[in-house]
């Protein structure tokens, strides 16, 4: 199956997805629902080892129409997926030219109360109203008219736990833990040099509040991440959200922006190292790309993942990553 393919069934499935009592509202469907219902239109003959492939491609197809805004996930753990809510993305303000994105339910009336024209297989929409007089058009209807800047303008700032989030979160001791500590340590250094250091060798001037312990689930043999937000007297579990926001307000307080090469090629590693919601950004910006060992020379590496970014959205993933995480930041 193309991977055209494989995206165009999975907006369907999901645009079929509706309340029977209200067939203008979707519902969400979980990534195991859309795996089978997809799988199922493979021929009963297609082996396990391609049913797996299958569904891994179509959890990366989900990122990537999450991060085109075509669908919207919902949950942590077991999420669910739905249509995004209609919008129009602005490609030129006057005259308006735009992407349609999200629930195609609504695109007819968009290009009808816009006296438009729309093309369905490129979702472009033209017409002679600019971005402003649209947006007073559609937005009282629950269609949002954005350029690139506005949809990054809700990202959550970075910030550091307040007393409320410390009071809701699970309060441990020291005692409590039996593995080894690590404190992050701000510095203005590449992206990826460590920041993550033994509280053993850390020196007491560089610590910040901010703690890791590394878990090993038996059953899986995976390590995973634990955070905690140390106090004079307590240590309090953060989820990893607010543990990467209050990662870079650490970095923004010590004058200690990562510095980043976005000029070339940068390690996939950078995905695990945002908040999630600025994710789902880098995915829209930049493509995927991979490089596998030389044949002939006897490595047993892996091969090795990189994103490269758009020329088109270079100026802007520039500008995202310096104005709300501070990355690239000039020191004051």
């Amino acid at each position: 199956m193309r991977t055209s393919e494989l995206r165009q069934l999975i907006l369907t499935l999901l645009s079929s997805a509706r309340r029977q009592d209200d067939p203008r509202q979707v519902i969400g469907l979980t990534y195991r629902q859309i795996s089978e219902r997809i799988g199922a239109l493979l021929p009963p003959s297609q082996e396990a080892r391609a049913r797996e492939l299958l569904a891994g491609r179509v959890s990366e197809q989900l990122k990537v129409l999450e991060s085109e805004f075509e669908i919207a996930s919902k949950g942590e753990g077991r999420k669910s997926f739905r249509m995004a809510p209609p919008a129009l993305i602005v490609e030129w303000e006057v005259p308006l030219r735009a992407k349609y994105v999200g629930d195609r339910a609504y695109m007819n009336e968009v290009i009808e109360l816009l006296k438009a024209v729309g093309d369905r297989e490129t979702l472009i929409i033209e017409t002679s109203k600019s971005a402003d007089e649209s947006r007073e058009i559609l937005e009282s209807r629950g269609i949002s008219v954005q350029t690139e800047k506005m949809l990054f303008e809700f990202l959550p700032e970075p910030q550091l736990p307040t007393q409320v989030d410390l009071s809701m979160a699970e309060q441990l001791c020291a005692e409590d833990i039996s593995t080894n500590i690590e404190v992050y340590v701000p510095r203005r250094m590449n992206f990826f040099d460590k920041r993550w250091v033994s509280l053993a060798e850390a020196l007491p001037s560089e610590m910040s509040q901010l703690r890791r312990i590394k878990d090993k689930s038996l059953r899986f043999g995976k390590t995973r991440d634990t955070y905690l937000w140390a106090t004079s007297d307590a240590l309090y579990r953060l989820e990893q959200k607010q543990a990467l926001l209050a990662m870079y307000r650490i970095d923004h307080d010590a004058d200690a922006a990562r510095l980043l090469d976005t000029e070339s090629d940068i390690p996939i590693e950078l995905i695990r190292q945002l908040p999630v919601d600025y994710r789902l950004f880098l995915r829209r910006y930049t493509e995927e790309i991979s490089f596998a060992p030389r044949a002939g020379s006897g490595s047993t590496e892996r091969t090795a993942k990189y994103l490269r970014v758009q020329f088109k959205y270079k100026k802007l993933l520039a500008e995202l990553l310096e104005s709300k995480l501070g990355i690239n930041k000039p020191m004051k």
